[in-house]
């Protein structure tokens, strides 16, 4: 079988995650690299034996042939090279948030839609061990009925930390807790439960916080079924890293929590019912995942491959453009609830 032709732009978490993702799948073979610093990518092409390397994505594109393209760049840059791609029939890896506003990602998709070429967005929470088991206990209804979410989500960002004039730390940007972060979240809890239906969301920045993007997100939801729910976010809190998911259920409750440097390999799953109210971790057999290298890898790489595998064998993929759109959605009447301090905003599902 002939093996599909990669190319990648970008490569800071292009060079980490999406490279060595790319190597370890055998139906397809990474033929250009693509950084603004021509010297890393003639160095990254070098040592991982890949032919061509380019310091602008237009003259990648336009002087090789590609059977898809992985996309790790800012927000602002993103939406330029996935229509393009997209326009000449090439399937797309990309990352999130897929563009800076709603309307740009709508354009996005509606292109993709037209021309139906294959894509997938990356949303790594689900693609987790934990989650996949969490996940099977709350649809078993071993504890009945889901009767409250709640999400606390707390740490310093890499940039935050410096203090670094970044895309993440601004709002118009991309940047900042709710456009960078969020999404994940926004992604994962309806992959857990089911459509979110109004939300009101109140955003802020820390004082003497001199970049644009908002560091601490507190989010209220409403799902289809009149459960509620609560995001607490924030990415500039020190000396603190958690991510826990919580869901109270009337028989009991399941949680989701990681308190350590890693979110990928991290996690714990805990039940309890309500005669003991006391925390039971289970234990399962998962994957071990190699030390010394970038966790991210393993849920990049199941998205990956299943995208390569809807190129090759037209099976269905997730998470798509659609899921990315859906997010985006999310993001925005956020922003406006935010605007209208803190008001109920109905959505459409």
């Amino acid at each position: 079988m002939k093996k599909l032709k990669v190319g990648i732009i970008g490569l800071e978490f292009g060079a980490t995650c999406h490279l060595p993702a790319f190597k370890k799948n055998n139906k397809c073979k990474i033929i250009a690299l693509c950084s603004n610093n021509l010297k890393k990518a003639k160095f990254l092409a070098k040592k991982n034996n890949i032919p061509y390397f380019f310091d602008k994505w237009t003259n990648m594109l336009s002087n090789l042939d590609f059977d898809l393209i992985s996309i790790a760049v800012p927000p602002l840059k993103q939406d330029k090279i996935i229509n393009y791609c997209l326009k000449k029939s090439i399937p797309v890896f990309a990352e999130k948030p897929l563009a800076t506003n709603i309307k740009t990602v709508r354009n996005i998709l509606n292109l993709q839609k037209k021309l139906k070429v294959p894509n997938a967005i990356d949303f790594e929470f689900p693609e987790i061990d934990e989650f996949v088991i969490a996940k099977k206990i709350l649809d078993s209804k071993k504890f009945g009925s889901v009767k409250n979410i709640s999400v606390d989500l707390n740490y310093q960002s890499y940039t935050n930390y410096l203090k670094e004039n970044s895309w993440k730390n601004n709002f118009n940007a991309g940047g900042g807790i709710l456009s960078n972060v969020v999404p994940h979240i926004f992604y994962y809890i309806e992959w857990f439960f089911e459509p979110i239906v109004s939300i009101s969301a109140f955003l802020f920045s820390e004082k003497n916080y001199k970049f644009s993007g908002h560091t601490n997100a507190l989010i209220l939801m409403k799902f289809l079924s009149g459960v509620d729910g609560v995001i607490n976010a924030s990415n500039n809190t020190v000396g603190l890293k958690e991510h826990v998911i919580n869901f109270s259920n009337e028989n009991g409750f399941v949680i989701l929590e990681a308190k350590d440097e890693d979110w990928i390999t991290g996690f714990k799953v805990y039940t309890a019912n309500n005669k003991k109210y006391k925390k039971k971790k289970i234990f399962f057999k998962k994957r071990k995942i190699k030390k010394n290298i970038d966790t991210r890898i393993y849920p990049v790489s199941k998205i990956i491959n299943r995208l390569i595998d809807c190129i090759i064998y037209k099976k269905q993929t997730f998470p798509n453009f659609n899921d990315g759109f859906r997010a985006q959605y999310l993001v925005e009447n956020a922003i406006k609830s935010h605007m209208y301090n803190g008001k109920w905003i109905k959505l459409k599902n």
